[in-house]
């Protein structure tokens, strides 16, 4: 379901000044647009595929009901990234599951794929790599995971990660920095090494 004014989309704030006005309808819109990076988002922070689509639809629910709460200034990417990530948080909090993701990232997202054809071998240190990694995010404190996943796998600005995490920049580039540093000593501990983590 895509809403178009004169061919163009609507943007985030048009829907939702819709559904503020009674066409509720519109929501799914909302839903369409950004179930699939929730989603991901989600599974990074729990590494349980099936558990990361349960809080989704739980994120949509809790957003959906507090649309009237959302004020245009800000941006609405932002607004749903808060929302899920309080509810990944809880979760965490009362699973006490301290894990990351089961692989480096959903559907390749954030890996970096060599140049060219790369060797069984290559494929298979990648691979190796790839665990080690996995294994070392699980060592960071939450607060390193989350601007760690805001910065390097979304991509997220410095101001939006305040806007998800009400954190300040200078916290974030330390939670960024720390992380950086813990990942590559954990990996360094098990003998392995990491370059441009």
């Amino acid at each position: 379901m895509t809403i178009k004014k004169n061919g163009t989309e609507f943007s985030d704030d048009d829907v939702i000044r819709s559904v503020k006005s009674g066409n509720i309808k519109n929501f799914e819109v909302i839903v369409n647009r950004y179930k699939r990076r929730i989603v991901n988002f989600v599974y990074r922070m729990i590494g349980d595929y099936d558990e990361a689509q349960n809080i989704s639809q739980e994120a949509f629910f809790q957003i959906y009901r507090k649309i009237g709460k959302y004020k245009e200034n800000s941006t609405f990417q932002s607004f749903i990234y808060t929302v899920a990530k309080n509810i990944t948080l809880n979760y965490l909090k009362k699973s006490k599951r301290i894990t990351f993701f089961s692989q480096l990232s959903a559907k390749g997202e954030g890996e970096y794929i060599p140049s060219g054809d790369i060797t069984p071998d290559e494929k298979i240190q990648k691979v190796e790599r790839n665990k080690m990694v996995t294994r070392g995010l699980e060592n960071l404190i939450i607060n390193q995971r989350l601007a760690l996943i805001l910065k390097i796998y979304l991509g997220f600005s410095y101001k939006k990660i305040a806007e998800v995490t009400g954190w300040s920049q200078p916290k974030i580039e330390t939670l960024i920095s720390r992380g950086k540093v813990n990942l590559k000593n954990y990996v360094n501990l098990q003998g392995k090494g990491v370059k441009d983590v």
